[in-house]
């Protein structure tokens, strides 16, 4: 067990003798202090000790003058060693030496429990040695958690003390700065080990962000004195004392369960006798971590099988019938591509050799593309969703894909080639037979630059990876064909689903309607409606969907009839017409206005969301079995509604939600009674936001924002009064309630600044707007925490100057009232940027004011919020030399950056990855980089 302090007063203890306490009658070791070569100061040395405690300074700190108070008293040692006599007292600080190479262990029997620290242990160290986090029962944080300092000051004062004492100081530097990857990953460990090991803290601000297990407590003290208690009278003293008995009084038995499963597991791993239970608790345990891992893989809501069916039975026999050869053929080309015009039916053949490769063992995984949806139409999820399929269809491969994730926890920050490696491709080389993957739609990929570095990296990827199979569908397209055109490692089958010349395309489609529309037309004329379709799939799905429906106003013949008179056989456009021409005239703009927002929402939106929507167009539109999502059942539609101009709603729609007197914004929105618990520790949180928060209010909450700033400025000025009370108190504080509920405080702050830099806007507009997004950045983390925290902590220690602040405030009587301390703004630009590691080289703003990009020596470029001066994400990597320019594209999209390494690469400035290969060409460094006027 061990009692951590994060950070302790650096003041001296003061020269004054002071009259110790009495000691009991039974007697205590009283040998002199012992600091051993590794930094162990013991204290105590305890009578007979089955447990330890390890006392561990913060910054600044002393091993004993942190734990003694001003007249010399030391409760480890003066109070806590009578107190606890069976217990050995530890001190541990930082100027300890944690770079011996050799594992440290305070172990001395197999009977003793103790902390015991392992540098680079494995099977064969020197003894039996125990892991730190099994031989741990509980932690008592002191203080606060130290996430990072953001003065330059404080951190070059500690760099030259430390100097005095320690080596590589630069590298300590760096890991103490705010957000560094270290803090991060060093927060991430304690959020795992918590699940095993009791903590408690001495008030609600040291619980570290995840840590569900962490018991608070209270102390009547300040920062200085948190660690520090003169006598036992003290009930600060007491309350610490009657934690540590009643953990070290269950700690033995605790841990010497822990110690049996890990001699187990030590025996399994060194293929040495073992128990059966120990064998099947060891492969759960096992099976449990690879699935945690798997489940962090991001996943994509569109769902094909809502939308695509397999082909009719008897239909597309030969194009069928060559995919399954090649699948089988040793010798045949790796890349498989179908390539034929929209609506010809490439999805509904990709599901069906699917379902066939799945029965057969040969399924890895799919990934299909569509443009009606936003995760869909882009790669970002393409290696996570692939990566999950290697799991489902192929078990075997679960625990190299697991440990893919567990030795790469950042890979979905990594570029796309990098994704692909590590998730797909190397855990399919550890398959002996053969893995085909599925990527349907590739055209439907809105990046092309995405659309051309998936495509090298698959034709990369085939080769490589001997066993690899890819097929893929798309329609024509000049950046796939740019890409595959050349290569010779694909069998390309090109316009033969739809080319009436060939004649089993006419009987499929002649099969399809006959059988759809047996009962509903005669056979002529069904036989008509086969050559209206013009061997177009889509125009025969569509017409015998309208005819099938059981919500049609107008009867069958009716529909025959307009279906007929149609004038250009197999235009799908035309089919549409008909559809929405139907609706009767009250209905059609209520129509309009919901296809439009289903056109441009950025997650799919629900039965309820859409009333009435899809019962009367279900020949256009699919219902998601299970979840209710609405999707478009075929691109084509998409492509149509965009050129008939269908008018953007989606941002009156939100305002409207938030404003809705029965389901919009409110205080207190789901009923929480007491501010006393953080939002995970409420038990049934998740099952209020789903009662309280209808779903469109959650969707409207978090897109409002990036639906108005997508507008045109006309539009976003008709806008700007409808949502001007949103950005006002009440609403504005109500919503932040929804967003820290549903976790949306990130996504908000984007859209924040996203809106806040249109110039369209009025200034009173752009001034409640940025005030809003400092408060949320300057208090996100208890506004994150915790929903009530939102009137108790941000509220009123929003700087004087806050539109915030001075309209709300007087609205909440009852909340704090800051007397001193209180800051008259939020903090300004600061004068210095800094992150980068080497000389910087070049800087350039984006088209918008908002973002500067820079590059240095450091080989890297990064990206920063030109108001806040905040780094935006990680930097980008990829540079193997010193980077001399850099410049926006036209739109700020992209970012071009030449090198020392001769080379000039495209960055996408919205995620950071790198767009396509690098440009080759130049002999010797790029010194100068521009796009052309157009960005192309």
């Amino acid at each position: 067990m061990s009692v951590h302090r994060s950070e302790t007063s650096t003041k001296s203890a003061s020269k004054r003798k002071s009259k110790r306490p009495l000691e009991p009658e039974s007697k205590i070791d009283s040998r002199p202090l012992k600091l051993d070569h590794l930094g162990f100061l013991e204290i105590a040395p305890g009578v007979n000790p089955v447990v330890d405690i390890v006392a561990i300074h913060g910054l600044q700190g002393h091993r004993e003058k942190t734990w003694m108070t001003d007249d010399q008293v030391c409760w480890l040692r003066d109070l806590l060693a009578f107190d606890l006599p069976s217990v050995r007292i530890l001190s541990y600080g930082y100027d300890a030496d944690t770079r011996s190479r050799e594992c440290v262990s305070t172990q001395r029997s197999v009977d003793t429990l103790a902390l015991v620290i392992c540098h680079n242990q494995s099977l064969e160290s020197k003894g039996d040695l125990r892991d730190i986090l099994v031989s741990t029962h509980a932690v008592l944080f002191f203080g606060t958690p130290h996430f990072g300092v953001e003065s330059t000051t404080f951190l070059e004062g500690i760099n030259r003390v430390l100097s005095l004492y320690m080596e590589t100081t630069d590298a300590i530097l760096k890991d103490l700065q705010s957000h560094s990857p270290e803090l991060e990953n060093i927060q991430k460990d304690w959020v795992a080990a918590s699940e095993k090991i009791s903590s408690t803290v001495p008030h609600q601000s040291a619980v570290i962000a995840g840590d569900r297990n962490a018991t608070t407590i209270v102390l009547h003290t300040d920062h200085r004195n948190l660690v520090r208690f003169s006598s036992k009278e003290n009930d600060d003293y007491k309350t610490v004392h009657f934690y540590l008995k009643d953990y070290v009084n269950t700690a033995p038995e605790a841990i010497r369960e822990k110690w049996v499963r890990e001699d187990d597991f030590r025996n399994i791993a060194r293929g040495e006798p073992t128990s059966e239970r120990a064998i099947v608790q060891s492969k759960a345990i096992l099976d449990n971590l690879d699935k945690t891992a798997i489940l962090q893989l991001p996943l994509v809501s569109f769902v094909q099988s809502s939308v695509h069916n397999t082909c009719l039975e008897g239909t597309r026999k030969a194009v069928l019938q060559t995919i399954c050869d090649w699948a089988d053929d040793n010798l045949a080309k790796p890349i498989f591509w179908l390539c034929d015009i929209p609506g010809s039916g490439k999805s509904t053949v990709a599901m069906t050799a699917m379902e066939s490769w799945q029965k057969g063992g040969k399924l890895g995984g799919r990934f299909f593309f569509s443009i009606a949806s936003n995760d869909a139409s882009t790669t970002e999820k393409l290696c996570s969703m692939l990566a999950r399929d290697l799991v489902q269809y192929i078990p075997e491969l679960t625990s190299h894909v697991s440990q893919a994730v567990v030795r790469n926890p950042s890979i979905m920050g990594s570029s796309f080639n990098e994704q692909f490696q590590v998730l797909v491709a190397g855990p399919i080389q550890h398959q002996q037979g053969r893995v085909i993957l599925v990527i349907d739609a590739v055209d439907e990929c809105k990046s092309g630059p995405q659309r051309r570095q998936l495509l090298n990296t698959l034709s990369t990827a085939v080769q490589e990876c001997k066993n690899l199979r890819i097929f893929m569908t798309s329609r024509p397209d000049p950046v796939i064909e740019a890409v595959l055109g050349p290569l010779s490692i694909k069998s390309k089958m090109e316009d033969r689903l739809h080319n009436v010349s060939h004649g089993d395309n006419i009987d499929d489609i002649a099969l399809y309607i006959h059988q759809s529309l047996n009962q509903v037309l005669s056979e002529d004329k069904r036989q008509r409606l086969v050559g209206k379709a013009n061997g177009l799939f889509i125009w025969a799905s569509t017409a015998c969907r309208m005819l099938n429906n059981e919500t049609n106003l107008n009867a069958p013949e009716d529909i025959y009839d307009r279906l007929i008179s149609l004038e250009e056989p197999g235009a799908i456009d035309e089919v549409y017409d008909l559809v929405f021409e139907r609706t009767d005239k009250e209905s059609y703009t209520v129509l309009c206005h919901m296809l439009a927002l289903l056109l441009v929402a950025f997650e799919p939106l629900t039965m309820n969301d859409m009333e009435d929507l899809v019962a009367r167009r279900r020949s256009v539109l699919s219902l998601e079995t299970g979840t209710n999502l609405i999707q478009f059942r075929h691109p084509t539609l998409v492509e149509y509604l965009r050129r008939r101009s269908v008018p953007p709603t989606a941002a009156s729609w939100c305002v409207r939600c938030l404003k809705s007197r029965t389901e919009g914004l409110k205080f207190n929105i789901c009923r929480i009674e007491t501010s006393f618990y953080l939002n995970r520790q409420i038990s049934d949180l998740e099952v209020r936001v789903s009662k309280f928060i209808p779903r469109r209010l959650r969707y409207a909450s978090s897109n409002w924002l990036f639906h108005v700033s997508g507008t045109d400025d006309s539009r976003r000025r008709t806008l700007e009064n409808e949502f001007r009370d949103i950005i006002q108190s009440p609403y504005v504080l109500y919503w932040m309630e929804v967003l820290s509920l549903t976790r949306g405080v990130p996504r908000a702050t984007a859209g924040l600044r996203a809106l806040g830099y249109h110039v369209g806007l009025q200034e009173r507009t752009k001034s409640r707007i940025s005030d809003i997004r400092r408060c949320l950045i300057a208090f996100s983390v208890p506004i994150q925490d915790s929903a009530p925290h939102v009137y108790i902590s941000a509220l009123p220690f929003t700087p004087r100057s806050s539109i915030l602040r001075n309209e709300s405030l007087s609205e909440y009587s009852g909340a704090l009232s800051v007397t001193r301390g209180l800051e008259d703004a939020y903090p300004g630009l600061p004068r210095v940027l800094r992150g980068h590691e080497g000389s910087v080289n070049a800087i350039a703003f984006s088209p918008d004011g908002s973002r500067v990009v820079s590059c240095s020596d450091d080989q890297t470029i990064r990206l920063w919020y030109a108001d806040t001066g905040e780094q935006v994400g990680r930097p980008l990597r990829g540079h193997s030399d010193l980077v001399r320019a850099v410049a926006f594209s036209p739109d700020g999209s992209q970012v071009v950056s030449g090198s020392e390494d001769d080379t000039i690469r495209l960055w996408d400035a919205n995620t950071g990855e790198q767009v396509g290969e690098s440009l080759r060409g130049h002999s010797d460094s790029v010194f100068a980089v521009a796009f052309s006027p157009g960005g192309s």
